[in-house]
């Protein structure tokens, strides 16, 4: 939900939600228009002792007006607004990747394929529909119908936002179904948030936005292939034994062994136990490897380390410490190498606030982040 707040995104939000509640405004005032009328009909043909009739319909219809427009709300946002999702989904890609699609989109583009998009909405619309058909079959049997009821709208909510995306690329449905497919248990956990946020009232009204948002996210890290994702929110820390990386949206900690029997493989790869004993020989000659693995345990595995004590009593003396190099500064804030002052102080801040050791960030990357501020501001 991060994301759709961010500048640049939020006319591609706010558009098509002003759009859906002029329209259900209006279809409201109608509504409670046609009714008015209808019991002024009742009142002149009924008798007068029932005249405590509209003090029932009226909550009545109210209450049902109510659980209409929750319902088909979402449903009308996502057709009226489906010109603007492979928009918004193409501006969040960029923003993750800091690159932009072969073919830049434009507002007058989305006009144009609006027929297009509508149509390739119906198309998945079929695909529910023809799917669901076994589902509710099996809802008659207690429990577990109502569990796989819960998965297939958990699968078309996956398929449905993921396709922003995904179509953007020029990918096909069933070729998306094939890439979704092979991360079945992400994207049923991505859909079954989506389904929870899509049954609270007012949350669903901004649920498509930022599920089409969630899904470019999911493509990019996941499914696209990790070898496109080259991000300017993304910061990077090296030191002899490991690299870091930290994603600035999420806060998540990643990485790389970069010697030992685990070389080349990702931090995420290797068993905690194996992190533990790289750790216990880094104390001994690599203290800075120690310190970046013991925020990687921390933050990812939640094994603290601060009752350690051999890395600070090590009777190993560092080696003299170098002056950080502006390129390793840039990597470190995520910043290019065209990024200016007001760009340097950006990166600082938000990195800052996020692994800020008084906000559950550590004091080897809070300092690792100063220190690259002052290299590329001096």
């Amino acid at each position: 939900m991060r994301l759709i707040t961010r500048p640049g995104l939020r006319r591609f939000v706010v558009i098509p939600l002003a759009v859906n509640i002029l329209i259900f405004s209006a279809a409201i005032a109608l509504g409670v228009r046609l009714f008015g009328n209808l019991l002024a009909t009742l009142d002149a043909r009924l008798p007068s002792w029932l005249g405590w009739l509209d003090w029932v319909l009226w909550p009545l219809f109210v209450l049902v007006l109510l659980v209409v427009v929750f319902n088909l709300f979402a449903l009308a946002a996502n057709l009226i607004a489906s010109p603007f999702n492979s928009l918004l989904a193409e501006k969040v890609e960029r923003m993750l990747t800091g690159r932009p699609l072969d073919e830049g989109s434009t507002l007058a583009g989305v006009m144009s394929d609006i027929v297009p998009t509508l149509v390739e909405e119906i198309r998945k619309l079929l695909y529910a529909v023809v799917l669901a058909i076994p589902f509710l079959l099996l809802l008659f049997i207690p429990v577990i119908g109502q569990v796989l009821w819960f998965l297939y709208i958990a699968w078309v909510l996956a398929v449905q936002y993921s396709d922003y995306p995904m179509g953007n690329h020029g990918m096909k449905l069933r070729e998306m179904r094939r890439r979704l497919g092979r991360q079945r248990a992400m994207s049923l956990g991505f859909g079954a948030s989506a389904a929870t946020l899509s049954m609270i009232p007012v949350v669903n009204f901004i649920l498509m936005p930022s599920a089409v948002a969630g899904a470019t996210a999911m493509w990019v890290r996941e499914l696209k292939g990790a070898t496109h994702y080259q991000s300017s929110t993304r910061s990077r820390v090296a030191t002899r034994s490991v690299l870091l990386e930290i994603d600035h949206l999420s806060g998540r900690i990643g990485g790389e062994v970069l010697v030992g029997p685990h070389a080349g493989r990702s931090l995420d790869q290797v068993p905690t136990e194996d992190l533990v004993e790289m750790l216990e020989h880094c104390y001994a000659g690599d203290p800075e490897s120690a310190e970046a693995l013991e925020v990687y345990l921390d933050r990812e595995r939640g094994r603290k380390t601060a009752e350690a004590p051999r890395r600070r009593h090590a009777e190993t003396p560092r080696t003299p410490i170098e002056r950080m190099q502006p390129d390793e500064a840039r990597a470190i804030l995520g910043i290019g190498p065209d990024a200016g002052p007001p760009e340097v102080r950006g990166a600082h801040r938000r990195l800052i606030q996020r692994l800020h050791p008084d906000r559950g960030g550590s004091d080897y990357l809070a300092a690792k982040i100063n220190e690259a501020k002052q290299v590329l501001l001096d």
